[in-house]
């Protein structure tokens, strides 16, 4: 495989402006009704509107899903974060798993990790001991992080990041409310309300939760899961006009200390994707061009410094914004994500494809497949040695395997035929592009 130096890493963004460490960070997220592990509880302090797995009676489909976020979910967000530990959970995740991707990078930019014996017991116990002396940065806050370090106040992330506040905040949100579910029938707003218009849930991330009503029919199926989620405990949603995008970007920047040159008054935005949606508005991917990026760092700038100045100072770190651009021109913020999302990776990488190998457009996907796990290595091979291609992630779920993939072309059609190559040389039935 070919060597890979990133532009930056999330490491080097914190030192550099001002934001002090050692620094020690999880990338795990928990439930509020499905214990991770016996060792890892449900979560009860922050919990979120979840997928349907964690509801579900099927024993095999929430097994996969532990397997999914304690082998799979850390690896995928760690490639960018630098030098820095990384809390994983042993026997799930072992150094040795992880050790071909990492090896890309240069010595300087890779993670360290720290691990977490869950055959051992007395995990919050060893997580104190993990953390001392260190600041704790967080993919989504959990309970346990009270007692510890952290560089942004769990309660403080929990807030910020829902709905709740997205709207409340003064960020140029198109005009919403928060309703409550209380009357859900035909003959309630979300029956009689003229489209189209759009209905969220307040604390879900990638699109979940997210309907765009924009026909009858879609009004059906969203009156169909109200009841569903009223029966799990969502008390009210968040009910907004739509807006009919001409461009749906995500911009991907960062906030420096108050005192540094990059604090929320300046932001510092490290890249802007072109975001792809399905017409119920669920994220399938997007891509990045680097040959735009001064354009749309232009375009974006205004709106984005609005939003940052209206973000709590004790905010500082990595944050994205989702801003939609219709056609007047306006721009609208319809979700804020203040952490890092499983996009910062491409934030990095514009020297190892645009600047050495020619390649301005860059998409990123999961994509599952059969076989043996390091397989893919010889099944993608000579893009691989080129660096056309980089495997950031790779884990065995079960009887399958899942890998992150980042690839590179000279053109639209290019990008979407490599995409298309890697499915078919790896045996995947889907790839699931996601964004966290």
């Amino acid at each position: 495989m070919a060597k890979i130096t990133l532009d930056t890493t999330l490491a080097d963004l914190y030192r550099e402006h001002g934001i002090k460490g050692p620094f020690i960070t999880t990338t795990h997220c928990v439930f509020g009704h499905m214990d991770l592990h016996p060792e890892i509880p449900r979560e009860l302090v922050f919990p979120e509107d979840e997928e349907p797995v964690p509801y579900s009676d099927d024993e095999n489909e929430k097994a996969r899903l532990r397997q999914i976020i304690l082998n799979y979910k850390p690896l995928r967000r760690v490639f960018g974060v630098g030098d820095m530990e990384v809390i994983f959970f042993s026997p799930s995740v072992s150094p040795e798993k992880m050790e071909r991707d990492v090896n890309q990078l240069p010595e300087n930019q890779r993670h360290r990790a720290r691990m977490i014996d869950l055959t051992k017991g007395n995990v919050p116990d060893q997580l104190l001991e993990a953390t001392k002396g260190k600041t704790l940065v967080f993919w989504r806050p959990q309970g346990w992080m009270r007692d510890h370090k952290c560089l942004v106040d769990p309660t403080l992330a929990y807030h910020i990041n829902s709905k709740d506040y997205l709207i409340t905040s003064g960020m140029h949100t198109p005009p919403s409310e928060v309703v409550s579910l209380e009357d859900i029938s035909r003959q309630s707003i979300f029956g009689t309300r003229p489209l189209p218009f759009a209905v969220k849930l307040l604390k879900a991330g990638c699109s979940f939760g997210t309907f765009l009503v924009t026909s009858e029919q879609k009004r059906d199926d969203l009156l169909a899961a109200l009841p569903v989620y009223k029966k799990r405990g969502t008390t009210v949603v968040v009910l907004s006009d739509y807006i009919s995008p001409k461009l749906d970007l995500a911009v991907h920047f960062f906030i420096g200390a108050p005192d540094s040159e990059r604090n929320r008054s300046n932001p510092l935005i490290l890249a802007t994707t072109v975001q792809r949606l399905t017409p119920d508005g669920k994220w399938v991917g997007g891509h990045v061009d680097y040959r735009v990026q001064e354009d749309l760092r232009k375009l974006v700038w205004d709106t984005v410094v609005d939003t940052t100045k209206r973000i709590p100072e004790e905010f500082v770190g990595w944050a994205g914004v989702d801003i939609i651009v219709d056609d007047q021109g306006s721009q609208w913020v319809v979700d804020l994500n203040a952490r890092y999302t499983g996009s910062l990776p491409i934030c990095f990488m514009s020297g190892h494809f645009w600047k050495e190998r020619g390649l301005p457009l860059v998409e990123f996907g999961t994509f599952e497949y059969p076989g043996e796990t390091d397989g893919i290595y010889s099944r993608l091979g000579p893009m691989l040695e080129s660096g056309q291609i980089i495997v950031t992630a790779t884990a065995s779920i079960g009887e399958t395997n899942m890998a992150d993939i980042v690839w590179g072309a000279k053109g639209e059609i290019e990008l979407a035929e490599i995409g298309t190559f890697i499915k078919t040389s790896i045996g995947s039935s889907a790839s699931q592009k996601q964004q966290e």
